[in-house]
């Protein structure tokens, strides 16, 4: 997959990507997955501490985006003081639960929905449901019926991903960001604007994830490390 935008006049519109669920679901695996497909994966990917992002190149129906991932730590102590950054401006969120741990699940219902309604604007956000680890099937927890109808609850599609094998991982991404870049253009001919997020479109390397500390969350500092966000 290339990083790169293919022809095309003008450059690929940007969109901020947020990604939710608790700690150990694999948020962070899901994404190094994404950036570095064919890099075997780090078992001992440790909790991210604080605000990642990376930037990645995506297929839709109507043509390439960039795609700005933001990763953050699901420990409520960081979560409650960087998710008003985390949200901001952000286009759509991929919500993730474990299929073999029953807690990750009923967390998204009892903890992250209810901050999507306190510190997004919901009803502009796209939202996608993701099962990870389908390659422990045997350990599961949570059923495709139960998730389906956590779906059919809250408006959104969902997929069994495994970062392990790569499972649907790309398709997952491709799947919120063509619903992303699909709403927005249909604002675009209603309104005449300009889809996408705005700020520089060279974006951030994929292969080099940018880090927002937690101290670096006081002040200015935020918003330019976030690429205009």
């Amino acid at each position: 997959m290339s990083n790169r935008a293919t022809g095309g006049a003008g450059k690929p519109p940007l969109y901020k990507i947020v990604m939710l669920g608790d700690s150990g679901v694999g948020k962070t695996s899901l994404v190094a997955r994404l950036t570095n497909p064919d890099r075997p994966l780090n078992h001992d990917i440790s909790a991210t501490m604080g605000i990642e992002f990376d930037t990645q190149m995506l297929d839709t129906p109507h043509g390439k985006v960039k795609a700005q991932i933001w990763d953050t730590a699901g420990q409520e102590r960081f979560a409650r003081v960087l998710l008003p950054t985390y949200f901001r401006k952000a286009k759509g969120v991929i919500l993730v639960y474990d299929i073999t741990n029953a807690k990750s699940f009923e967390s998204l219902a009892e903890r992250w929905m209810a901050q999507l309604q306190d510190h997004a604007s919901t009803d502009d956000l796209a939202k996608l449901l993701v099962g990870n680890k389908s390659d422990l099937e045997a350990s599961r927890e949570v059923s495709q019926e139960k998730a389906q109808q956590f779906c059919q609850e809250y408006g959104m599609e969902m997929l069994e991903t495994s970062a392990k094998s790569g499972e649907n991982v790309l398709t997952s991404f491709e799947r919120l960001i063509g619903i992303v870049h699909d709403r927005a253009l249909t604002s675009q001919k209603s309104r005449g604007g300009i889809a996408g997020l705005g700020g520089p479109s060279g974006g951030t390397s994929s292969a080099t994830p940018a880090t927002v500390n937690l101290d670096e969350t006081k002040g200015a500092n935020t918003d330019s490390a976030a690429c205009g966000c």
